[in-house]
């Protein structure tokens, strides 16, 4: 136990050392104080230089940084031209997804010819096991349309029912129970839907959230790839697009790379923080569109940087 004794006996050491160092330091010659501080001297000068060259590479990093996302910016529309035209699409936005990504992404959309006929927000309690007997209740009523089997986790029963409110292989409306199916999750708070427009989309663009600490469990992770695998059901594209850049260790995207059902049939793109990234998830999901898939960006498990151009 530390008591008032061990107080007493720590503050005498502290001031017999600072007697020792003053004594040490008087008792030094001209001479030895003189090099000592020489030596001092140039180790600081030394440590002054090295500064002033980190510095320098740091700003040439961030400069060169700077070039490639405003090149990426300005040469994006170019390539991407077209890639989505007539074609509409719902972005799927997963919890925790940075606003920014599905700013640049919902844009880069328009700028491709495609429309954003709805987004949607997934709530964490999706993917709770304590909520999966009520998400079972809300999907319970579009078993048919959606292609429900009672085998069916969840999570998939949850995609099922979102792909089918939302997603066509072919352009056509919402009817009266697609709607009905949305608000429905939105009012039991699975997931909030916007109201763009009354069109089902052809292609739907996951975005995810950048690798958590601490890390998703391996249950949620798969529960959210087989939500991404069962939207598929009821559309003609999805591609997940994960803003992963600096980590993708614990992220949605090298959960699906991870997984051999999913990732022979989705797409995915681990930059989609970068304008280069951006640009790479329109063209994956073009190349979705016909019938292609692919894994792109940087890191663990992408096959290229990008789709080979033109995609066709």
């Amino acid at each position: 136990m530390i008591n008032f004794r061990y107080h007493i006996v720590s503050l005498m050491a502290v001031f017999l050392a600072l007697a020792v160092g003053i004594v040490a330091g008087v008792s030094l010659g001209p001479s030895v104080k003189e090099g000592l501080n020489v030596q001092l001297n140039a180790q600081a000068e030394q440590d002054r230089l090295k500064v002033v060259e980190l510095r320098a590479e740091l700003d040439q990093a961030n400069a060169l940084a700077k070039y490639r996302d405003a090149y990426a910016t300005r040469v994006g529309p170019q390539v991407t031209a077209g890639a989505l035209g007539g074609f509409g699409v719902a972005v799927v936005v997963m919890p925790d997804a940075p606003s920014a990504v599905v700013t640049n992404i919902s844009e880069a959309v328009g700028d491709a010819g495609g429309t954003v006929v709805r987004s949607v927000k997934v709530d964490d309690d999706a993917f709770d096991a304590a909520k999966a007997e009520g998400l079972d209740a809300v999907v319970e009523p579009y078993q048919n349309e959606a292609g429900l089997e009672d085998s069916m986790t969840a999570a998939t029963r949850f995609g099922r029912v979102l792909g089918w409110s939302i997603g066509a292989k072919a352009p056509q409306e919402r009817d009266q129970n697609a709607v009905a199916a949305g608000e429905a999750l939105q009012k039991a708070g699975f997931a909030t839907f916007s109201d763009d427009s009354s069109r089902r989309a052809e292609l739907i663009i996951v975005v995810t959230a950048p690798a958590p600490n601490p890390q998703l469990s391996p249950d949620v992770l798969q529960a959210h790839v087989q939500t991404d695998v069962a939207l598929l059901v009821h559309a003609s594209g999805v591609v997940v697009a994960g803003p992963d850049s600096e980590n993708i260790n614990g992220t949605d995207v090298l959960a699906v790379r991870s997984d051999s059902g999913a990732a022979g049939r989705l797409s995915t793109v681990d930059v989609a923080d970068l304008p280069s990234g951006v640009t790479t998830t329109v063209l994956a999901g073009q190349q979705q569109l016909l019938g292609q898939h692919g894994h792109y960006g940087a890191l663990a498990k992408a096959d290229a940087p990008l789709p080979t151009l033109p995609v066709r």
